[in-house]
């Protein structure tokens, strides 16, 4: 009886350390300062680990922080193979303050799309570490502002007659008591469209990006894998600006949160509704000249 405890207590210990990834290391090979985040997304930098499927240099994407300020993984690019790793930040031996937040979204509940949108707008606002009247942080700091800032997103947009439908407008509203200023607008250049993009994620601020949608959902430029994860594989469709000529198949909103260079294209990290995680957005394939880019409305606020 002792030495059957004793093998299970055994069997136990080995699953207990098989459950836990080893210890990863991340050293900067080339920083990219990115408004008040000294690294920020599109810094290149080595990752040292027990798993070579990580190992390697790598672009940064970002580390994802929950709305109630939970810091969840890390998103990193490896070089090699053109995948994308979501690593829960538990597995990381040293921890990194100057690395750039990205919200980790709630996933929308129905056709409340733009909704959503304002809100992880204003949430990544403040992770971007914007203070403005100091009472966006505020708010966001409890989960009852958390939850009637949500609510009051979507009902200012689909049910309050003042500024139904009117991004900028409800914006502009929420701006008087956090103290920022809100433009939109709209482009038939896509060179414009891409100038005005980066300006503003360059500061570290996003930018909301409100279109029609095509037909079909795209494939997203690279895989995604939530690393150590049972179920790790991330889907990978995406919707998209509808292209010229294209039906007209309804509306959706999303906000920019960082954009970075890989082999002399653009890419976004995006903050999509339709996903409880960030994706990644090839930004010269879905916004570009073919796309009916003058129906494509763009929102910034500082």
């Amino acid at each position: 009886m002792f030495k059957k405890s004793l093998t299970i207590m055994g069997l136990c210990l080995l699953y207990s350390l098989n459950t836990f990834a080893a210890p990863i290391s991340l050293t900067v090979t080339e920083s990219q300062s990115v408004g008040n985040f000294p690294l920020g997304i599109g810094s290149i930098v080595n990752l040292k680990s027990e798993d070579n499927k990580i190992s390697g240099p790598a672009v940064f994407l970002g580390s994802a922080i929950r709305p109630d300020g939970t810091a969840t993984y890390q998103m990193y690019l490896n070089k090699k193979s053109n995948n994308v790793y979501y690593i829960e930040s538990s597995n990381f031996s040293n921890t990194n303050p100057k690395l750039q937040n990205v919200l980790d979204p709630y996933e929308q509940a129905g056709g409340t799309c733009t909704g959503y949108a304002m809100y992880d707008f204003l949430q990544q606002t403040n992770l971007a570490g914007f203070q403005g009247s100091g009472v966006l942080s505020q708010t966001l700091s409890s989960e009852e502002g958390r939850t009637n800032l949500l609510v009051d997103s979507i009902n200012q947009y689909y049910l309050t007659m003042q500024h139904k439908y009117s991004i900028s407008g409800i914006l502009n509203g929420y701006g008087k008591k956090f103290g920022f200023t809100c433009k939109s607008f709209k482009t038939d250049s896509y060179d414009n469209a891409k100038t005005k993009i980066l300006t503003q994620l360059k500061m570290g601020l996003p930018v909301i990006v409100s279109f029609n949608l095509g037909p079909k959902m795209v494939q997203a430029p690279f895989k995604i894998e939530m690393y150590d994860q049972k179920n790790s594989e991330v889907d990978s469709r995406l919707w998209i600006p509808r292209k010229i000529g294209e039906r007209n198949s309804g509306g959706h909103s999303i906000v920019a949160a960082g954009s970075f260079e890989l082999n002399n294209k653009t890419y976004l990290v995006m903050i999509d509704s339709d996903w409880s995680e960030p994706r990644i957005w090839d930004m010269d394939s879905f916004l570009n000249q073919k796309t009916a880019i003058d129906e494509v409305q763009f929102i910034s606020c500082k």
